[in-house]
């Protein structure tokens, strides 16, 4: 069964309004966990009074968000694939566990939803890419299509293959990608892991996101 998730964004409320606003949504699914995104730094501030916290690892209480409307590099010498197969999307999955700190539970949680996650990925206009080395998946990355773009919902690469250039081309692929369907352009929320890479490949920050969650 997929796991079931409130997301919150676009908040427009004064911060005196946060805890009513949260038990609102929360009454919505009640024991359904809950994430909120916000530019708004006196929103996130009053949201974890409120009763929010920081998110599960790997994710961060802050990041960036970026886009860019121009080509990014070109990278020689990696090949990108898109996923087709269940197969490769666990390919996916480990590489993302290889590349960051998921902790014992979030790595069985990813798991265990490994095909509800492929099938709905599928479902959904975008899609998922492998980068390969000497034939073998090393880095992996995904978008979601919009009416004016795609947006980048994650890129990893495992640690021994890093400083090869995987990472920037599958921003390329998803570029290509983006071009290919008459949307070019590329948005991101990128933590600070990412996001020098990204203004290197052309990217401009927008503004500053705060990120929080809810147990159900």
């Amino acid at each position: 069964m997929a796991e079931k998730w409130i997301g919150v964004c676009r908040l427009d409320f004064a911060p005196e309004d946060a805890a009513d606003v949260l038990a609102e949504v929360l009454a919505l699914q009640p024991g359904t966990p809950s994430g909120w995104q916000t530019p708004r730094a006196d929103l996130a501030e009053a949201l974890r009074a409120a009763g929010c916290r920081a998110p599960t690892p790997p994710l961060q209480p802050i990041f960036t968000a970026l886009a860019t409307d121009a080509p990014p590099p070109e990278v020689d010498g990696i090949e990108v694939r898109r996923i087709a197969t269940f197969e490769e999307h666990l390919h996916g999955i480990e590489i993302e566990l290889a590349a960051s700190d998921f902790g014992e539970e979030g790595e069985t949680r990813r798991r265990a939803a490994a095909r509800e996650t492929f099938e709905r990925r599928r479902k959904r206009p975008g899609g998922q890419w492998l980068a390969y080395v000497d034939g073998e998946p090393m880095g992996w990355a995904g978008a979601v299509a919009g009416p004016v773009g795609l947006y980048l919902s994650g890129g990893a690469v495992r640690p021994e293959a890093r400083g090869h250039g995987l990472y920037r081309a599958l921003v390329r692929a998803r570029w290509d990608d983006a071009v290919a369907r008459g949307t070019p352009a590329l948005a991101v929320g990128a933590q600070e892991t990412s996001r020098p890479i990204l203004e290197r490949c052309g990217f401009e920050r927008v503004c500053t996101m705060y990120e929080l969650e809810t147990d159900a």
